[in-house]
């Protein structure tokens, strides 16, 4: 691969018919407000991510060093995480606002001030700075063709129909989850709960299916970046949110999900073995493996959510690093990959190696400057630029403004 690179055990049962308010959760319900353990989960998704682009194209010269990047070069699957993440999250919004009047404008006006500012800021700043940059460095080049599918979140289109990453491209998983921003909502408001885990589960099938003919037409980049290649991971958070609504709840849900885990977690490992790692790029890894890491993920946000807050799970991923970069991590993914095209012939590796006269210092100086950068300028981002346009979601509620609350978001006090 080229370096381009969002309670009670039980809720109430409805009648067929019954509208999501009848189902709605109690305040007391653990699917009810904010879920600190899941920035966590989000946090360790984003680190993984971080881990396989920072030391992507590294290998090493003794056993210790091989078995670190060949672990490291798993890193991929926080994309999964996120997929299925952002279903289970996703979902629970969807469904708890079902019965709201202004549902539809709600939802995607709160989404644009999330993701739009960063998206297209990002974009705007390229394209301005673009003759500067090819000056600089030369990871920018080849750019210019793919700015209308940049644009237009189709870049995971793009990076199928070329067979090959271009610069800006590791906007393809944003993509993803813009296309399934954009049809979900009609879906969950359009159909019953019963019905929609249904549809869940022959996306499942119609993802697994996809990719599998994918891979035997030899387009592995459509069978990693198309959306509907990867909705399994969307599909599969989408449903253990509304199982988790349904009559049996949180308890039975995850008495099932730790077999799930242990099954898929089996599996995955056999996998594993079998191939000699987890490549994104393997047939094996891109039909199979890929469902059962999102198994494995799915049951893990379930486990995570209903156990208590002293449990190990909840504990582990309320730890304040991961919850950090949880926060952060989306201007952490957009970052990440440009300060490794500005990076390109400047500070990579190679280049830094000539200074150091050490691959081991060289890659070691890399990585800090990497991870320092990044984590800076998403930091920034976050309290200059980002947080500003989420003052403004107060106003697509359907409830009555509260200026305090919107005072107390902009002071950083209440999650946003």
């Amino acid at each position: 691969m080229a370096r381009h690179p969002e309670q009670h055990p039980s809720a109430p049962a409805s009648a067929p018919g019954t509208s999501a308010a009848s189902e709605a959760l109690s305040p007391r319900s653990p699917l009810s407000g904010h879920i600190t353990a899941l920035d966590g989960v989000r946090g360790l998704a984003i680190l993984l991510v971080l881990i396989y682009h920072f030391t992507m194209g590294m290998s090493g010269h003794t056993l210790a060093s091989r078995l670190f990047f060949r672990a490291t070069s798993i890193g991929w699957c926080g994309v999964n995480l996120f997929f299925v993440l952002s279903g289970f999250l996703i979902t629970g919004i969807l469904f708890e606002t079902k019965d709201k009047v202004h549902r539809f404008r709600n939802f995607y006006m709160r989404r644009s001030l999330r993701i739009f500012p960063l998206y297209y800021g990002s974009l705007l700043l390229i394209l301005v700075f673009l003759p500067l940059l090819n000056r600089w460095t030369r990871g920018f080049q080849g750019i210019e063709s793919a700015w209308p599918w940049l644009w237009s979140y189709g870049t995971n289109v793009l990076v199928t129909i070329e067979g090959q990453w271009f610069p800006m491209s590791h906007y393809w998983s944003l993509a993803v989850e813009e296309h399934f921003y954009l049809i979900w909502p009609w879906v969950v408001f359009s159909f019953s709960r019963v019905t929609t885990l249904r549809i869940c589960l022959v996306l499942v099938a119609i993802s697994f299916v996809v990719r599998v003919v994918l891979v035997q037409q030899g387009m592995v980049l459509g069978a990693y970046c198309l959306t509907l290649s990867r909705m399994d991971g969307l599909a599969l958070g989408a449903f253990i949110a509304l199982a988790a609504r349904g009559p049996l709840g949180l308890e039975r849900l995850a008495s099932q999900a730790r077999r799930v885990a242990w099954l898929s977690g089996i599996g995955l490992g056999l996998l594993m073995v079998w191939r000699f790692g987890l490549f994104f790029y393997d047939p094996m890894v891109q039909t199979l493996g890929y469902l059962l890491l999102d198994l494995v993920f799915a049951s893990l946000i379930v486990l995570v959510v209903a156990n208590p807050k002293e449990a190990m799970p909840a504990r582990f991923f309320n730890l304040g690093v991961l919850r950090s970069l949880g926060r952060y991590s989306y201007g952490l993914y957009v970052y990440n990959s440009i300060f490794i095209l500005l990076s390109d012939g400047l500070i990579s590796p190679d280049y830094m190696g000539g200074w150091t006269n050490s691959i081991l210092v060289s890659r070691l100086a890399y990585i800090g400057v990497a991870a320092t950068s990044t984590f800076s300028m998403a930091w920034l981002s976050w309290h200059l630029f980002e947080k500003h346009f989420l003052k403004l979601k107060v106003f697509f509620e359907d409830r009555p403004i509260d200026m305090v609350s919107i005072r107390e978001r902009s002071l950083g006090r209440a999650p946003a």
